[in-house]
């Protein structure tokens, strides 16, 4: 595997679905979802070692959404990908990521968050240990699954009933980032 394997795969995915991601926001936002991604993903890939391996692609890719990614997705995003690269396997990763952002967040399943992709994926996961391509099918029918949902946290809550129709550009953000993951098969499920 490549040394920026996982995160150039979610840069390029990300790169790819731009002006869709910022559409998404615009409905539900401010519209800097896609900038914001995009703009970390490349930061991210800049900064991780030649020797790095997926887990310490994930703490680079932590550290850059903390601490240099504006909105509230950035942090969020952040928050999930430390879990992730401290934990041992990917399902524990996902899951102390979920508390995190739920706790941060102040968001649970339903609230059209990234959320409603990353519990689904997760629950996937669990049910079928190591397939990560059925996985990421998963977080992106959860991700599209957002569209009939009603904000109820987060910048798109403000708009309401508005944002129905289209999906969230947050758990879309996530569907990709799954995309990725199975696509280098880069951690232990």
């Amino acid at each position: 595997m490549s040394t920026t394997m996982l995160m150039e795969t979610y840069l390029r995915l990300a790169e790819r679905d731009h002006a869709e991601l910022t559409a998404l926001d615009q409905a539900a936002g401010d519209g800097d979802f896609g900038d914001n991604l995009r703009g970390a993903l490349r930061l991210v890939v800049q900064r991780v070692p030649a020797d790095a391996t997926a887990r310490a692609e994930l703490a680079v890719a932590a550290t850059c959404f903390l601490d240099e990614v504006g909105g509230t997705s950035g942090p969020l995003i952040g928050l999930l990908l430390q879990e992730m690269a401290a934990a041992p396997t990917l399902v524990e990763g996902l899951t102390k990521g979920i508390e995190a952002v739920q706790r941060v967040g102040e968001a649970k399943l339903g609230d059209r968050t990234m959320l409603d992709c990353l519990i689904p994926a997760r629950d996937f996961l669990v049910a079928h240990p190591g397939d990560l391509a059925g996985t990421a099918e998963a977080a992106a029918r959860a991700a599209l699954s957002t569209s009939q949902l009603r904000a109820r946290a987060g910048r798109a809550s403000y708009v309401g009933e508005r944002a129905i129709g289209t999906p969230d550009a947050g758990a879309t953000g996530m569907a990709l980032f799954f995309a990725a993951l199975a696509e280098q098969e880069g951690l232990n499920a």
